[in-house]
């Protein structure tokens, strides 16, 4: 079962944060040996006051982190940001993002949000879950 994280999952999600961050090969994650920890939960209760969310599973084991930011060009308006997916089940990794899914829909036809986004380093083909793919990044070396 895929749930909203609150603080109580707090050390759970910081481990699972690192481990990611060890593993990916992405420089924007830095070394997570000199991360602070109290930057992190307050990161963490900025989601979970209203700027986003963070959706884990029963056992802890896997993540979808999303935050929601107000429009450069228009103020407000909303969008939701998926900024991190980690999980060790391809199954578990499909009701994360369905999840999110539902729960970005429903917030776009609620009107508290215009866009959801999903990022990705390769192109996964998300279609087949009613996606539209947006755009390519490209990172300055």
């Amino acid at each position: 079962m895929i749930r909203f994280a609150n603080k109580y999952d707090n050390d759970k999600i910081i481990e699972l944060l690192k481990d990611f961050a060890i593993k990916s090969n992405n420089p924007i994650t830095y070394n997570p040996l000199v991360w602070s920890k109290t930057y992190i939960e307050q990161i963490l209760a900025t989601l979970y006051a209203g700027h986003g969310f963070v959706l884990i599973d029963d056992k802890q084991t896997d993540i979808l982190v999303v935050a929601k930011t107000e429009s450069f060009w228009l103020q407000n308006v909303w969008q939701l940001q998926e900024v991190m997916l980690t999980a060790n089940n391809k199954f578990v990794v499909i009701r994360l993002i369905k999840e999110y899914i539902r729960i970005a829909k429903d917030m776009i036809n609620k009107g508290e949000i215009t866009q959801a986004i999903m990022a990705s380093y390769k192109d996964y083909g998300f279609e087949r879950y009613g996606m539209v793919k947006l755009e390519l990044h490209w990172e300055i070396k």
